[in-house]
């Protein structure tokens, strides 16, 4: 039976990856995520690969928006506003340049490419366990237990998955319970949600189980029209302690998710059915049906699936030489 959970609070949009994006007031789920989300990205032109924040930081100083209400799949025109508060659009000659010296790098702006370019979002080389180590800013490999083969080896091959701009699932939700939860127990950090870039923030009914969406794992949140599947907690990389449009930088944050939360802070999901989302839609949880051995045999399972990853990736460095 569904459980009424909270409401939407805020929903957010990317409209360049690795900027700050915009919110909204209402907005479509499609079946690959929110519609729009992450619709372009900057291309390192002399490391020959897509570039993301944990390469490219000060992206996170500049803002995005579209310049028209996204139709379908087309991907509107952005003006991208850089730190010193002035404007350039996708459509100016001059982007690139003006992007490239505000980072330092020599960069292009691409809108969403189809899977079959697959060139377009190739790595320089295959990533290994000492990639996604830079990746998380950790000395040890995350839990990786809730990645699909397939999307590991996608991730191991390519900036992101083929087709998408998103860094390995379509939709990241957070909750005001779980920041509520990270002030109280380190109140010199700034956890505020610009830092965790959620495309659907919650206001969590339930204030008494700390970190509420990480129960939700599993099973299927029903909001307005579409029905999204809750897929794993999300492992944040560095990318919330890093300063950006608005704020400083902040180390405490991820220090605190090491230490309280195992560095997660909010949930990965899919679209089971697409639809219409609007601020203020009740948020209905059904938890998933698991079978007494299936809830015993889970974390073993989990465990070990695990372990091979991680000795999947250890192996990728060996015969890469890394």
């Amino acid at each position: 039976m569904a459980e009424l959970v909270g409401c939407i609070k805020q929903l957010w949009r990317y409209p360049v990856k690795s900027m700050v994006g915009e919110t909204l007031d209402q907005a479509h789920i499609a079946s690959y995520g929110m519609q729009a989300d992450r619709g372009w990205i900057l291309r390192d032109e002399d490391a020959n690969e897509l570039t993301i924040v944990r390469n490219t930081p000060k992206l996170l100083r500049c803002r995005s928006r579209y310049l028209e209400v996204p139709n379908g799949e087309d991907i509107p025109n952005v003006m991208i506003t850089l730190p010193d508060g002035s404007e350039v659009s996708s459509n100016d000659p001059q982007v690139n340049q003006k992007i490239s010296e505000v980072t330092g790098k020599n960069l292009s702006l691409w809108p969403l490419q189809p899977k079959r370019n697959w060139r377009h979002y190739r790595l320089s080389g295959i990533n290994g366990a000492k990639a996604m180590k830079r990746q998380f800013a950790s000395k040890e490999l995350p839990d990786l237990s809730s990645f699909s083969w397939k999307l590991l080896s996608e991730l191991s091959l390519f900036v992101t998955p083929l087709g998408r701009y998103y860094d390995c699932y379509p939709l990241h939700i957070l909750t005001d319970n779980s920041l509520d939860t990270m002030k109280q127990i380190e109140p010199r950090g700034d956890f505020c949600v610009e830092r965790f870039r959620p495309n659907i923030f919650i206001e969590s009914h339930n204030k008494e189980v700390e970190f509420d969406e990480f129960r939700w794992v599993d099973g299927t949140l029903q909001i307005g029209e579409a029905v999204i599947k809750c897929e794993s907690p999300t492992v944040r990389c560095s990318m919330p302690s890093q300063p950006q449009a608005g704020l400083e930088k902040d180390s405490k944050v991820v220090r605190s998710l090491d230490k309280h939360s195992g560095r997660n802070l909010g949930i990965n999901a899919s679209v089971i059915k697409a639809g219409d989302i609007s601020v203020g839609d009740k948020v209905y949880w059904t938890p998933a049906k698991l079978n007494p051995l299936q809830k015993v045999a889970k974390p073993a399972v989990a465990k070990l699936k695990n372990t091979v990853l991680h000795t999947t990736l250890k192996t990728i460095d060996k015969i890469s030489g890394r």
